[in-house]
């Protein structure tokens, strides 16, 4: 038999992705890709030319294959090569030996090869282990009712085996193996969990790129069949039926969810017709026998509304769940924000939890958190139980937890994981039937969503390994343990023993460059004995998600409390003692409670906000006081992230929530204390009857929209009452608290590379001494008191007891602790076109200083620009405050020419005088872009473009 010629060729992108009709004789071989080294920029050379020869069994092809490649002995500087076309070898194997024993046998070798010699004894040996597997799941088994035939063929197959593992002459290891697996097979499948004939799957590549949100995204998705249903099994030969064949164009369909009834199946599906930015995921839905599609979301229909009205990411719709009321809970981008830590790099929205109505109406956001968010399901109580990323000034890669909300938004709570480092990233939960426990998946932080298969019972704990029972050892957690030699995907649980779930048998890297094989993952029945019982497999592609088709129990449907979002867009919050906590706190030493809004990155590139690489930017809300007992019931916005920090009598921060929760209009949340223990007394939800509802009391300085500024806030204390030792006069110290940036545009392209500090914020910044920052990948992992912040540098104790005469007034002093407390950000907005960044107009800038020549002398006039003009706060500037009486608002430090009212027609002028000698920004903000088009520097002007053409086209269709 001639050879059928192929050649191996190592490839960046497809992992065995072209599988072309062979050629033979003197044509070039077709080219088989091999996934080797993913960084390289194109194809090498070929390694080798593989030579195919099939023979009856898929054993006896590879061995022919092999030493027609090779030769009968391969040299040993060949070995590695041997083995890289080898894994392509398998795949052409699987492909023309497609019964399921050889399947079974394939992969068994593949994982742990056989030796060289006696093979016979080899499958003797694992027919003995699979009847030992056997003898234990007929034990499983009978609890439900006694099988004597079944147990009667074990025995018989027991001494065969003996027999047959004694006499060295026989042949019939392989037979009895099969035979072995066989009746183990039948023996599980007679449990009365398996009672359903259809099973729902999902047949896709694994994705193209394998970072925690890359995954998702329809332009790192390939192609395949889509959602098929498997008639028959747990037969041989299951028939599968592909739901969406010739109903869609080529695209990736993945996330299904079947309705309670058991008819419907609502999924995402990308579109893969060009152009790229089609390339997105929306819901859409099905009934199981093919009929009745429909797309819910992304129709002409949906207006795709961003959040805060931005035009930032593509909206896309993913990890669709059926709702008890017959809504649907899915995460979208449609919250139009940037991955924070991808900044600068390639394209990463996040992703949040939402929901809609059946029809695709009415969508609304659930969860406002500012990291992605993954895997939605109903739990039996109707709480829906999610994955959040968390990563609010604490480690970014091991924060990825479990939490539950009420259908409508409200009551966010901590379910498990969220202060747990190991394993890295808890996803793909679903309860387990019968059990107060979740089984869920153990993926790494840089992979797609597999790893190890775990059950979480949050009775023993609500964090760590305690709590958690490994279902696949021989998967180790990726990342946080390193490599895994396996991984499992996707577990669905037929009860508190047997678990579906995608399985791959492939070394599991813990890492963005790897990627698994096209046809890497099948679909396997995972049970508590160790068993893994291989239900189908795909040569051409793997399989994912599979979901038996029968109907289930429908929980209950929660009733909404959500308020109109117009009516009412606040809160209520209440805490019922902040002392009740982890950490010791001492009673009486609370004052007060500030609330923080945390402000979400809305595009993918954003220039350095303070020395924290990858800061989430935060603004004072306001504080509350504390009761002696302390309590506190508060107002607050409702649809935005918040943090607490729990102030002592100098309004520092003790604590801090480095976590975040959120309302929705109208909610009433309550919590018991600060970092409570797990077995604290149920919080809550609302005030006792007589408790009075504060609302929060503003913070100290100026009001300006975004976060807090240090140009804004703090530079005027410092130009106030610091730049005349620490900046004009001298430096003292070698501290110069002058508040000059150099906005040069040169200066600003590498702004989200390096940090445009103003010298006052370099000056205190610099070694960590004055202030005390939570730096990035360096921060603890939970509060401690006084840890980072006001309480953890110097700066602030200074302040308190005085510096060189200088007492510095409450109000004051308090705008500089509240820098330090939000971890002392420079900036306030993530834009390209910040008021910092204004420069001076040297046409007004010399008719500026003309003017206080002539009202207050040279020497005030020739002084910086800086310390004359706040730039990004004109109304802040020391020109305009300084002569200005303190009675009418102003700090009266500049005499004689000030001004006793601000409305005295040359306060007013010198106002103007002040605007004119700051230039205008070139370029501004276009729906949370940077608005340079051509010239972006945000990475998301581009959107902005797509969705206005869409905008267009539907309007001129209507």
């Amino acid at each position: 038999m001639r050879p059928t010629l192929y050649a191996v060729v190592p490839c960046v992108l497809l992992p065995l992705a072209l599988l072309c009709s062979p050629t033979n004789g003197g044509e070039p071989p077709k080219l088989l890709y091999l996934s080797t080294n993913r960084h390289l920029a194109k194809p090498e050379p070929p390694i080798a030319a593989l030579k195919y020869i099939k023979r009856t069994t898929w054993h006896e092809t590879m061995r022919a294959s092999l030493e027609a490649t090779f030769g009968p002995t391969a040299e040993k500087d060949r070995v590695p090569e041997r083995r890289r076309v080898q894994e392509v070898l398998w795949d052409l194997l699987a492909r023309d030996f497609r019964d399921r024993q050889s399947q079974i046998e394939m992969e068994m070798e593949r994982r742990g090869p056989s030796p060289p010699g006696d093979r016979n004894a080899y499958y003797v040996a694992r027919a003995r282990q699979r009847l030992a597997l056997a003898r234990k799941t007929l034990d499983f088994v009978q609890r439900t009712a006694p099988r004597p035939k079944m147990a009667a063929e074990l025995q018989a197959l027991k001494q065969r085996v003996g027999r047959d593992g004694e006499d060295r002459a026989s042949s019939g290891g392989r037979v009895l193996f099969a035979q072995a697996v066989e009746l183990r097979r039948r023996i599980l499948f007679s449990h009365p969990s398996l009672d359903f004939d259809r099973l729902l799957l999902t047949k896709r590549p694994p994705p193209a790129l394998s970072a925690p949100g890359d995954n998702y995204y329809g332009m790192n998705n390939r192609a395949g069949p889509g959602l098929v249903v498997l008639d028959g099994w747990k037969t041989d030969r299951p028939k599968g039926t592909v739901l969406l064949k010739g109903k869609l164009p080529a695209g990736c369909a993945m996330h299904p969810d079947l309705s309670f009834d058991g008819k419907r199946v609502v999924f995402a599906y990308a579109d893969h017709t060009p152009p790229r930015e089609r390339r997105r995921f929306f819901l859409y839905e099905i009934r199981v026998d093919g009929t009745g599609l429909r797309q819910i979301t992304g129709t002409a229909d949906d207006p795709l509304a961003g959040a805060g009205g931005r035009m930032t990411v593509l909206c896309e719709d993913y990890d669709p769940c059926y709702l008890p009321d017959g809504g649907i809970a899915f995460v979208s981008t449609r919250n139009q924000g940037g991955v924070r830590c991808h900044n600068g790099g390639r394209y990463c929205p996040t992703y949040l939890l939402y929901r809609c109505d059946a029809d695709g109406s009415n969508v609304r956001q659930l969860s406002f958190g500012e990291a992605n968010e993954w895997d939605p399901v109903v739990m039996p109580d109707g709480l829906i139980l999610w994955t959040r990323w968390d990563y609010i000034n604490r480690p970014v890669i091991p924060t990825l937890g479990l939490w539950t909300i009420r259908p409508d938004g409200t009551a966010a709570a901590h379910y498990f994981g969220n202060y747990t480092p190991n394993p890295c990233r808890i996803c793909q939960p679903r309860p387990v039937p019968g059990s107060q426990k979740i089984v869920a998946t153990t993926a790494g932080h840089h992979t797609i969503h597999a790893g190890s298969l775990i059950l979480i019972d949050r009775e023993i704990a609500e964090d760590g390994l305690e709590a958690i029972t490994r279902l696949t050892p021989e998967a180790t957690f990726p990342e946080s343990e390193r490599h895994s030699p396996v991984s499992f995907s996707t577990p669905y649980p037929l009860s508190k023993d047997l678990f579906l779930a995608a399985f791959c048998g492939d070394p599991y890297p813990a890492s963005m460059a790897h990627l698994p094989r096209r046809n890497g993952y099948g679909i396997y029945l995972v049970d508590t004995l160790g068993g893994r019982e291989l239900i189908y497999r795909d040569p051409e592609i793997s399989c994912f998600a599979p979901i038996p088709v029968r109907p289930r129990p429908r929980p209950p449907a929660l009733a909404s409390v959500v308020a109109d979002k117009e009516a009412q867009a606040v809160g209520v919050f209440y805490l019922q003692d902040v002392y009740q906590s982890t950490e010791g706190i001492a009673r009486g030493t609370i004052k007060r409670l500030r609330v923080n809004e945390l402000i979400p990155q809305p595009t993918q590139r954003v220039p350095y906000s303070s020395r924290v690489r990858f800061e989430v930017l935060k603004r004072v809300v306001g504080t509350v006081g504390v009761d002696e007992n302390g309590s506190a019931a508060f107002e607050a916005p409702a649809g935005v992230p918040l943090q607490f920090q729990a102030l002592d009598e100098n309004g520092m921060a003790v604590m801090t929530m480095r976590t975040f929760t959120h309302l929705q209009p109208g909610e009433q949340a309550g919590c018991v204390g600060c970092h409570e223990p797990r077995t604290s007394t149920p919080a809550i939800q609302k005030p006792p009857t007589g408790v009075r509802v504060l609302k929060l009391q503003p913070p100290a300085g100026p009001r300006y929209p975004g976060g807090l500024s240090f140009v804004k806030t703090v530079q005027p204390v410092l130009d106030r009452y610091c730049i005349d030792c620490h900046g004009l006069r001298e430096t003292a110290g070698k501290v110069n608290l002058l508040g000059t940036i150099d906005a040069a545009e040169a200066n600003i392209a590498r702004a989200y590379r390096q940090l445009l500090a103003s010298t006052a914020y370099a000056s205190l910044t610099r070694d960590g001494r004055l202030v005390k920052i939570a730096q990035y990948q360096r921060e603890t992992w939970y509060s401690r008191p006084k840890d980072y912040f006001a309480h953890g540098g110097t700066l602030a104790r200074l302040l308190l007891k005085g510096h060189e005469k200088i007492q510095l007034p409450p109000d004051a002093r308090q705008r500089i602790i509240d820098w330090l407390d939000l971890n002392a950000p420079l900036y306030g907005t993530y834009s390209w076109n910040k008021d910092e960044w204004r420069r001076p107009d040297p046409i007004g800038e010399k008719a500026l200083r003309a003017t206080i020549r002539r009202r207050f002398g040279a020497e005030l006039a020739g002084q910086p620009f800086a310390a004359l003009v706040n730039v990004a706060l004109p109304s802040e500037s020391r020109i305009l405050k300084g002569p200005l009486a303190i009675e009418a608002g102003g700090w009266g430090q500049i005499n004689p020419g000030g001004w006793k009212r601000a409305d005295e027609p040359d306060y007013r002028k010198m106002c103007r005088l002040v605007q004119a000698a700051i230039q205008p920004l070139a370029y501004h903000d276009v729906a949370g872009t940077c608005g340079r088009d051509e010239a972006c520097k945000c990475l998301s002007c581009w959107v902005r473009k797509v969705k206005e053409q869409r905008q267009r086209r539907n309007a001129d269709a209507k």
